[in-house]
């Protein structure tokens, strides 16, 4: 099912056929009309008869308002304007008259991997080194005819220790300053305790820490950069889903639930008094199956993080 459009909100006293419409591949309209992809009773007349019209491009499926009160997206207080066409995504919410429709589209084929595609023409490659793998990287390798001979002193086996040769050639290289001067007069820390604290021995150079120091600021750096970026996700998370509930709650309050169930119930002279309880029971049963909240839930919290990542953006 490439795309489907499910009724959230409707006015009160309208009766909806179908809460949730598949659209064919090609498209279809939103309107009031008889015969209508998705029909949308509308006693009011403030949904045109074609109020809005979808068609699959290239680019996915496009809306084009065709309606004359205006078509409302994703909670815009502009119309998107007779004749004017956008881009659809899914989980879009689409405002028209008191309706309120929520957008979900996927298209399998677009997940597919693309087939990596082999050339064999060797102009194409040119002069790329890598072009021919059967050339091998050695051609050859050199065969040892002699084998290698061994011998073992029985003198002096500690003169051939390889470690004492190892830390030998280790003092030649390791640089050294010496500190010993031809004559008093050239010394110019002569008479003072200074000289007194560095050895007459060989100084080994000492090695540096300023690129050792680089690497953890950097790492310090981007934790802490890491850290900022997932408390400003909480945060703009945590309003979204206050301001997602408050609107929830407020179409659930008793006030709303009371003025639905008296509209539903008629305010005729001689009619009964409703009895709320009962109508809300079965009320809950049939949001409960139809999942309505929670879509409804959802759509509440896509807006304010859309409002959230706006209001960021402003900033």
């Amino acid at each position: 099912m490439p795309l489907s459009i499910r009724i959230i909100s409707s006015p009160d006293g309208e009766s909806i056929a179908q809460w949730n419409q598949a659209f064919p591949e090609d498209g279809g309209d939103i309107g009031r009309a008889f015969g209508a992809t998705l029909q949308l009773n509308d006693v009011s007349r403030e949904i045109s008869s074609t109020h809005a019209m979808i068609r699959k491009t290239s680019r996915g499926y496009q809306i084009m308002d065709n309606s004359t009160n205006g078509l409302y997206i994703n909670g815009s207080d502009a119309p998107l304007g007779n004749g004017n066409q956008s881009t659809l995504s899914d989980g879009d919410v689409l405002d028209i008259g008191r309706y309120r429709l929520l957008v979900s589209c996927f298209f399998p084929e677009s997940a597919k991997a693309q087939p990596q595609q082999h050339h064999s023409d060797s102009s194409l490659l040119g002069d790329d080194p890598f072009s021919t793998e059967s050339t091998p990287f050695i051609k050859s390798i050199p065969e040892v005819d002699e084998a290698p001979e061994f011998t073992i002193s029985t003198t002096d086996v500690v003169g051939d220790d390889p470690f004492a040769n190892d830390a030998s050639i280790k003092q030649e290289q390791a640089p050294h300053f010496n500190l010993d001067f031809q004559t008093d007069e050239d010394d110019p820390l002569k008479g003072s305790d200074f000289r007194a604290s560095f050895p007459n021995h060989e100084v080994m150079a000492t090695p540096s820490f300023a690129q050792e120091e680089s690497p953890v600021k950097q790492s310090q750096f981007a934790i802490t950069e890491f850290k900022k970026h997932e408390q400003r996700i909480q945060e703009c998370t945590d309003k979204a889903l206050e301001m997602a509930l408050a609107r929830l709650l407020s179409d659930i309050s008793p006030n709303a639930m009371e003025s639905m169930f008296d509209d539903l119930s008629g305010n005729g002279f001689w009619s009964r008094k409703p009895k709320y309880w009962d109508m809300y029971k079965r009320y809950f049963n049939r949001q409960v199956e139809n999942r309505d909240w929670q879509i409804k839930f959802q759509a509440y919290f896509r807006d304010a993080m859309r409002m959230q990542k706006n209001f960021e953006g402003d900033q």
